[in-house]
């Protein structure tokens, strides 16, 4: 069931379903439409009704209009009921008609068709023949006929036997414009004596009070075949204009994924003037800007890494390499005339190369791609930690908490920051021991501290290693708090808020 309900959710399926209702809703406000143009022709207005069918004229239209086998089977002895039976279910209580369209020998009409019925009696007052049932059953014929089943049946029916065309009291109403009857006498042609009358009984008039419910009948009783034929019409239809731009918005999502993972290779193919070519149009003159916003930001990262690279080998590897080149040059002018103090010389030499040495492995760790992707960062900076204490003969406490869900920025700031860190700690600090830590709270923070000489925080320092880490951390909305005094070591303090919609998740 779930599953069926969240197939109709999709746009395909919505857009599918609002064609049909349309397609169905438009039908259906036609046909009330067509019913109350078509209904208006052929019910009786009631001007007509209260002026023009008067009892004469009711009466009279009725003579003229009874077939000539009505005197035929009356003037029979006896009368054969079953053709009279014939006649009168072939026949109905007609009072107007209206074509509508003509085509050769096809044509289309609408009548005007009274509620009630007609019976047939003889000269003697016996039933002979019945339109319906509604008034009088079918067992009634042959037998004379019960005066109660119309009020003030007798007086018309005398008035009728005796030949007279009295309209006034052969008409009978009994709900004014709604229920009545009349009784219509039948001459012979010779003598002009009664051999038969006919009585027309009105149970409803379709006047144009009965307009709008006739239309609402209408379009009741067609509302199902509507429903089927619309609905397989609109569904069909709908279901391909829906395809179609299901399609496009799943090709425009496709290409928007792949912009997403930094793929430009490709753009959205919709030359159509509509809503979603337009917006098409759009966002590939977004993707060409940002695109061109990636490459100028990526050159100048390049030119602010190279920049920062140059001024770490100016303030640090450069000055040292020279400062040895001064050793070097210094024990060779003294090696002929003092050995001891060339050697001496040449040691101090030595010191500054393996110093340098070291400043250039921390440059190569910065720039060597780590694997962010497949490693915790918390294994990252253990590895990184142990190896430095390696190579710089000190002690590293490392106490980080294993993090998942970290985004890639999030993971190589945090490794870079303790890069610069520690190789901050090995240039400057002399100190013995120094403890990183990694834990999550309400943020994430790292703190790096040592035993080292420390500094005035509030003395402005040379190289860049310091406001390169607090750039890092600021990118990312992060703080960078530094801690110290000289004698006292240093501890730096970074906090990144945690963002669940960016990956950035507790551990």
């Amino acid at each position: 069931m779930n599953s069926l309900l969240n197939t109709f959710q999709k746009l395909k399926w919505k857009l599918t379903l609002s064609y049909s209702a349309v397609t169905v809703s438009a039908l259906l406000v036609v046909a009330l439409i067509l019913g109350l143009i078509l209904f208006s022709q052929v019910l009786v207005p009631l001007d007509i009704l209260n002026s023009v069918l008067t009892p004469e004229a009711w009466i009279e239209r009725s003579r003229d209009t009874v077939p000539g086998f009505y005197r035929y089977v009356l003037s029979k002895d006896p009368p054969d009921t079953q053709l009279i039976a014939m006649i009168m279910e072939a026949g109905d209580l007609q009072i107007t008609y209206f074509d509508v369209l003509r085509i050769g020998d096809l044509q289309l009409r609408l009548r005007t068709v009274a509620e009630g019925s007609v019976l047939l009696l003889d000269r003697e007052g016996v039933l002979l023949g019945i339109s319906n049932e509604d008034l009088v059953s079918k067992e009634a014929i042959g037998l004379p006929l019960n005066m109660e089943i119309l009020p003030g049946l007798e007086e018309p029916l005398r008035t009728a036997f005796r030949g007279e065309l009295d309209y006034d009291r052969l008409f009978v109403t009994i709900e004014p414009d709604e229920r009545f009857y009349f009784v219509v006498p039948f001459h012979d042609e010779v003598e002009q004596n009664v051999i038969g009358v006919q009585i027309m009984y009105f149970n409803h008039l379709p006047t144009e009070d009965d307009l709008f419910s006739n239309a609402l009948t209408l379009m009741g009783r067609s509302t199902l075949l509507l429903l089927i034929a619309a609905g397989l019409a609109g569904t069909y239809f709908g279901f391909l204009t829906a395809r179609g731009m299901v399609r496009r918005l799943q090709h425009v999502s496709v290409i928007a994924d792949a912009w997403s993972q930094g793929d430009f290779s490709e753009f959205i193919e919709d030359h159509s003037s509509d809503e979603i070519g337009q917006l098409g149009q759009r966002l590939n003159q977004m993707a060409t800007q940002l695109k061109e916003l990636l490459r100028r930001r990526q050159e100048m990262a390049v030119s602010e890494e190279r920049n920062r690279l140059a001024r770490d080998l100016h303030d640090s590897a450069k000055q040292q390499a020279l400062a040895a080149s001064f050793q070097i040059g210094t024990a060779l002018t003294l090696l002929d005339r003092d050995t001891q103090t060339s050697k001496s010389h040449l040691e101090e030499a030595d010191r500054l190369v393996d110093s340098v040495r070291k400043e250039l492995t921390d440059l190569i760790h910065e720039l060597r791609p780590q694997a962010m992707n497949e490693k915790d960062v918390a294994e990252s900076i253990n590895d990184y930690a142990i190896e430095w204490a390696h190579q710089n003969g000190m002690e590293v406490n490392v106490d980080v908490q294993e993090l998942s869900g970290l985004s890639l920025k999030v993971k190589q700031a945090l490794f870079r920051i303790v890069q610069e860190s520690l190789a901050n700690v090995a240039r400057h600090s002399s100190a013995g021991l120094v403890s990183i830590g990694l834990q999550v709270e309400k943020d994430i923070q790292l703190i790096v501290e040592d035993d080292g000489l420390g500094f005035d925080t509030n003395v402005d320092h040379a190289g860049m290693g310091l406001e390169s880490m607090r750039e890092r951390a600021e990118s990312l909305d992060g703080s960078f708090i530094v801690e110290s005094e000289p004698g006292k070591g240093a501890r730096i303090i970074v906090t990144f808020p945690v963002k669940p919609e960016s990956g950035d998740l507790n551990g």
